[in-house]
C-alpha cells in the first residue's frame, strides 16, 4: 500500500510503515533532500524504478541487509525522484524507517 508524505513539511520527519514482497511506492515531501531507509529484522530492497504491488524480479534495485540502513541524496531540481519504493527480501510483512531530511 502506497505510503504518501509530500504534505509533510517539519524536519526531519522518521516515519515506520510495514513493507511486503512486492514494492511500496513512498511519495517523498518536496523539500526533503535526504532519505535515510532501513529494517531493523528483515532484509529490504529499495529502487527508484518500481511499480507499486509489482514484483521486485527484473528491477534496478539496492539490497539492505537487516539492522543496516542507506542514506540517499535525491538531487536538485528537475533531477529529484519524487518516490521510493521499498519491498523485503523474503519476508511477508517488515517494519521499515525512513527518516527524511531537508
Amino acid at each position: 500500500m502506497s505510503q504518501d508524505y509530500k504534505s509533510l513539511n517539519t524536519f526531519p520527519i522518521i516515519r515506520n510503515f510495514s513493507a511486503v514482497q512486492t514494492w511500496t511506492n513512498v511519495v517523498l515531501p518536496g523539500k526533503c533532500r535526504h532519505v535515510t531507509v532501513g529494517c531493523e529484522q528483515h532484509d529490504i530492497y529499495v529502487t527508484f524504478e518500481g511499480t507499486e504491488g509489482g514484483s521486485t524480479t527484473g528491477v534496478h534495485k539496492i539490497f539492505i541487509k537487516s539492522g543496516g540502513y542507506i542514506a540517499i541524496s535525491r538531487g536538485r531540481g528537475t533531477n529529484q525522484n519524487n518516490s521510493i519504493q521499498i519491498a523485503t527480501k523474503s519476508s511477508s510483512s517488515a517494519e521499515v524507517t525512513l527518516i527524511m531530511e531537508e
